[in-house]
């Protein structure tokens, strides 16, 4: 595999660029060097590559993404195969609770409290309309509108088994069940979206508004890097390699095409200033054997 001479100092460069720029933090949080330093110095070009399309999005842009993704309520765009029109949505907003996208395995670390607390704070909505899951349900039940809150779409697993939990023990039990009783309009915020994970979505809860700032396609992944000429062996090989040094204290995180790819093998290249998806690349956030130092810590 051929890659650009001098990438390595290149990408180091960018990297300080961003640092200077306020992008990224400054200090120690984020040390490229440091990162790079964990490779074989045969197979730092590689890890220059996948740094160079790494994207990081601090607490200023993840703030105007949430902004964008509210507003993209009225854009006039269709947010799902059967989901309400812009204009329908935007009059169901006047009966409106917003409400927390909880994890696969509820917990309060879980980034759906924390964005409650960023739509009180940047989107100005009230904290009487901010409901807990089993409130918005019954807010559901009686026909009102459910407004979802979340930073990332990945595979769409964690919406959908929140979508379908049940939080009574009388039916109708889920949102999902509420839906499909009186057709209640939901409405799924979030600031960005894998392509795979909206159309699961899509697939499996048509009627959801799904509002996505950002949608990543492939090409934006690891599997879009032969895009630019480069070999997917040269990287498989280098992945193969190195994830076998990753130790993330995640258990489901220890199978080993999700050691090398990230969950569910969608290969992302990003993270935000206040966590990282366990889709992006276990090599940038995973903590690992000897002295091996991780890019971004996920939190």
């Amino acid at each position: 595999m051929k890659l650009p001479l001098g990438i390595e100092n290149e990408t180091l460069e960018k990297c300080e660029a961003l640092k200077l720029a306020g992008i990224w933090p400054s200090g120690s949080k984020m040390n490229a060097r440091s990162w790079l330093n964990n490779f074989d110095e045969n197979d730092r070009p590689i890890a220059a590559l996948l740094l160079s399309k790494f994207t990081y999005y601090n607490q200023e842009q993840s703030d105007a993404l949430l902004v964008a993704a509210y507003n993209s309520i009225g854009d006039g765009l269709p947010k799902g195969p059967k989901a309400p029109n812009s204009t329908e949505l935007i009059k169901a907003l006047d009966d409106a609770v917003l409400t927390m996208v909880s994890g696969e395995n509820p917990n309060p670390t879980d980034s759906g409290f924390l964005y409650c607390r960023k739509a009180r704070q940047v989107l100005h909505i009230s904290e009487s309309l901010q409901k807990d899951p089993v409130e918005a349900l019954l807010h559901a039940i009686n026909g009102g509108t459910v407004v979802f809150i979340d930073d990332f779409i990945g595979s769409g697993d964690q919406f959908l088994k929140h979508w379908e939990r049940e939080y009574r023990t009388e039916p109708p039990r889920s949102f999902k069940e509420v839906q499909e009783v009186n057709g209640f309009t939901a409405i799924y915020i979030t600031l960005v979206s894998t392509d795979y994970g909206l159309g699961e979505i899509h697939k499996k809860s048509p009627q959801v508004a799904v509002c996505s700032t950002h949608i990543i396609g492939e090409k934006s992944t690891l599997f879009g890097l032969d895009e630019y000429g480069y070999g997917k062996i040269d990287i498989d090989n280098f992945l193969n390699k190195y994830s076998s040094r990753l130790e993330p204290d995640d258990g489901y995180m220890t199978h080993p095409l999700y050691l090398k790819f990230g969950y569910k093998m969608r290969g992302l290249l990003l993270a935000f200033e206040h966590s990282v998806p366990d889709a992006t690349l276990p090599i940038f956030w995973s903590k690992g054997t000897g002295n091996w130092r991780c890019l971004v810590e996920r939190a």
